[in-house]
């Protein structure tokens, strides 16, 4: 699913390539904005702008295609039942069967490019741009909604859920709160972020602590209970945009992309962040364009990430550029790692593109075994 867990850590458990090269590219008909979802068997599942759904192999050929008919810009979430749940800009959420065809389709009161998540009762949470977070049954029926309408104007909710330990969901809105929303759809608490927009989809820490970024230029740390921990992380040039979502690292360093285009020189316009958790800055990456793409860790701690310059990165921990492969168009979507390593990522250029290459090698180190400490017989 985007971000790769119901808490978006954005962390995966495999390593993504040491070099990098082009194993092969899809062409869809349209921009590629959706971020890719890998099944268990490998298939990438990913949307385009031309309305499609698209099933493609991992040797490039194409499984199956299912016409939605809009814009996807949503990313899929796959069930453990094998159920592609996607949204589109029709307004419909859809729920797709393993071999392609429609299982159902529940349609909410606007564009659907917020990405869905399962909770561990298959309940599936995605927000649309009507103001409401959707939590919809296995079978397609309504559980509950929630609107986070704060404000005479309806704010959307492109942000995509998170889901706690404790079930509770985290979602941003356009309206600058976080909300946490109660399992059975009662609010728990709204948190003001000081901004206009929380497009941003909400990570969550191995303490319990929520990152989001808003239009404001911040990372914002939020207390389980909806207090702060911290906010506007990293030092941020101001103005700024934090559409993208943050990634958590397993050494607890949070990597986000800036889109700083607004702010002027001399500040680039765009960054990858990575930022301890007390707010301070570790280092910051600057790309040719804004970052909007959500970063992905892999196992060895590298952040994969695409930038507004047509690039996609790959970063060391320390924050130096490990390398870089350009594709045809600005990388909105966000990457995936395969279990081979491939890293898979859309592009504008109407492309999903797998990048392979020399995987990275652990190092051995011999050391003899010693299996007694008698001395050995005498003849």
């Amino acid at each position: 699913m985007f971000r790769h867990d119901v808490q978006h850590t954005g962390r995966s458990p495999h390593v993504g390539p040491a070099t990098v090269t082009l194993k092969w590219r899809y062409q869809t008909g349209g921009a590629v904005r959706s971020s890719p979802a890998i099944g268990g068997d490998g298939t990438i599942y990913v949307g385009s702008n031309d309305g499609y759904l698209y099933a493609i192999n991992p040797n490039s050929s194409l499984r199956w295609r299912y016409q939605i008919g809009d814009v996807v810009q949503s990313s899929a979430a796959i069930g453990a039942d094998g159920i592609i749940y996607i949204g589109s800009n029709n307004g419909y959420l859809y729920a797709v069967n393993p071999g392609g065809s429609l299982r159902w389709r529940y349609q909410t009161g606007d564009r659907v490019r917020s990405s869905p998540a399962t909770g561990a009762d298959g309940t599936i949470y995605v927000g649309s741009d009507d103001g409401c977070l959707y939590a919809i049954n296995p079978n397609g029926t309504l559980k509950w909604h929630y609107n986070t309408v704060t404000l005479p104007t309806r704010p959307a909710v492109y942000s995509s859920p998170a889901i706690g330990a404790d079930d509770t969901i985290y979602v941003g809105s356009s309206g600058g709160y976080l909300h946490a929303i109660n399992p059975n759809g009662s609010l728990k608490w709204t948190c003001f972020l000081a901004s206009r927009s929380a497009d941003s989809s909400a990570a969550i820490g191995s303490d319990g602590t929520i990152y989001i970024g808003s239009d404001a230029g911040c990372v914002h740390a939020v207390h389980p209970d909806g207090t702060f921990a911290c906010s506007c992380g990293g030092g941020m040039p101001y103005p700024a945009y934090v559409t993208s979502s943050p990634a958590i690292g397993g050494d607890g360093i949070i990597h986000v992309g800036v889109d700083s285009s607004v702010a002027g020189p001399p500040h680039g316009r765009g960054y990858l962040y990575a930022i301890f958790s007390n707010g301070t800055l570790k280092w910051r990456y600057e790309t040719g364009d804004a970052v909007n793409s959500s970063p992905a860790i892999g196992a060895d701690g590298t952040i994969h990430v695409g930038s507004n310059d047509g690039y996609l990165y790959a970063i060391n921990p320390n924050g130096s550029l490990k390398w870089r492969y350009q594709t045809g168009g600005s990388v909105e979507s966000s990457p995936a790692i395969g279990a081979d390593g491939t890293i898979y990522v859309g592009s504008n250029d109407g492309y999903l593109h797998a990048i392979g290459g020399e995987q990275q090698q652990p190092t051995c180190i011999y050391v003899p075994v010693v299996l007694n400490n008698y001395p050995p017989p005498s003849t």
